[in-house]
């Protein structure tokens, strides 16, 4: 938490100016131990203001001080002198705590989300637990990610909302609030099933009839997408039957989705039945000409039908849309190895090699192909 946002906060640290109190200072009559000989931030709003009023900036107030180590506690989390202010923050006020969480629901409603988010990200490192400050730090989180126009910092902001929202949904299991934010953080990366047991969560608990309503009405928009997460889930962890009986019935509403085409595709490639795979592959390329993975695919079906030239026509399609790309070029290689040109097989897997030379896969078909070379030599 903190640590992927500070980077873009940091910018507003030139906002901050440091005073050091004189040792013999007795700010307002106070004698605060802990503020002496280290430097006391000072948004340089409040310092333009004291000499606007003519002010000795002796004078600065030690509620000016205050709200100044709350800023930059929400700028910089690892700032030196951090333990030092909160010490001095809880002793000048015994409820400062509450003041920080209403000074940031006021930006908050004023929608001034940054300075906001500065003031609960403060609260948490006072109160890393306070229910208050998790929500309304994961919710400015939110906020600034819409207004957002950098992509890498949209991104960033959400992931911190949802990072925090997975924390309370541990540290407070009845709070409705997050399993209602997340699931929409669920369903927006497209974790449909995540979303869904989320949100199913949401309802087990004291929820207001009109967010119920909501969810009820989320979660029957993403039903479809639940089983089409379902159904590829199988296909990937090798379970093909079941991923069929889950992907087919979409058809009736899905036909020209091709993502549900190629895993269907898969699954019955996995079952065996590569015939039937490749109706469903070349439906997908009348669709979408150019998709890759369905050429290598395509490629891959043929091969297994020791239609050699197809497939090789296929993996050859396929790079000329990607260009070189290891998977590809390992698939062609091991296809030259099952027609012994061992010279073509050698000439695409170095390629391979170079563009990834950490890949299982690659590795696998090299050493196949030396213990091939190796056999041949001593025929």
């Amino acid at each position: 938490m903190f640590k992927r946002i500070e980077k873009y906060l940091k910018n507003e640290l030139d906002q901050v100016v440091f005073i050091e109190l004189k040792k013999d200072a007795h700010v307002e009559a106070y004698n605060f131990e802990v503020l002496k000989d280290i430097p006391i931030p000072i948004h340089i709003k409040e310092l333009t203001k004291t000499i606007k009023d003519e002010k000795n900036t002796s004078d600065i107030s030690l509620a000016s001080m205050a709200r100044g180590m709350i800023y930059l506690m929400g700028l910089d989390s690892e700032f030196k002198y951090i333990p030092s202010y909160k010490t001095f923050l809880c002793k000048f006020d015994e409820k400062i705590k509450d003041y920080i969480c209403y000074e940031g629901l006021k930006l908050a409603e004023k929608e001034k989300f940054l300075e906001a988010l500065l003031y609960f990200k403060a609260l948490l490192l006072l109160d890393e637990n306070n229910i208050n400050a998790l929500y309304n730090y994961a919710r400015c989180c939110e906020d600034i990610a819409k207004k957002s126009e950098d992509v890498d910092a949209k991104n960033d902001y959400k992931k911190e909302a949802v990072e925090v929202l997975e924390i309370m949904i541990e540290k407070y299991p009845t709070f409705y609030q997050a399993y209602y934010h997340l699931g929409f953080h669920y369903a927006n990366q497209q974790l449909f099933k995540k979303a869904e047991l989320t949100w199913e969560e949401c309802l087990s608990l004291e929820i207001p009839e009109e967010k119920k309503n909501e969810v009820l009405f989320q979660l029957a928009s993403i039903k479809d997408q639940i089983q089409y997460e379902e159904g590829y889930t199988f296909i990937l962890n090798n379970q093909p039957a079941l991923g069929i009986e889950k992907l087919v019935p979409l058809l009736e509403k899905y036909a020209e989705w091709w993502n549900l085409l190629f895993f269907i595709a898969l699954g019955y490639r996995q079952l065996g039945d590569v015939n039937r795979a490749i109706t469903y592959l070349k439906k997908i390329l009348a669709i979408k000409p150019t998709q890759v993975d369905t050429w290598n695919e395509l490629g891959l079906c043929y091969a297994m039908l020791n239609e050699f030239d197809k497939a090789e026509k296929h993996f050859q399609k396929a790079l000329r849309f990607k260009g070189d790309d290891n998977e590809i070029l390992s698939n062609l290689g091991m296809l030259y190895m099952e027609q012994g040109k061992l010279e073509l097989a050698k000439e695409v897997l170095e390629k391979a090699m170079q563009l990834d030379p950490e890949d299982e896969v690659t590795q696998q078909c090299v050493k196949k192909l030396e213990a091939l070379d190796r056999g041949r030599k001593h025929r």
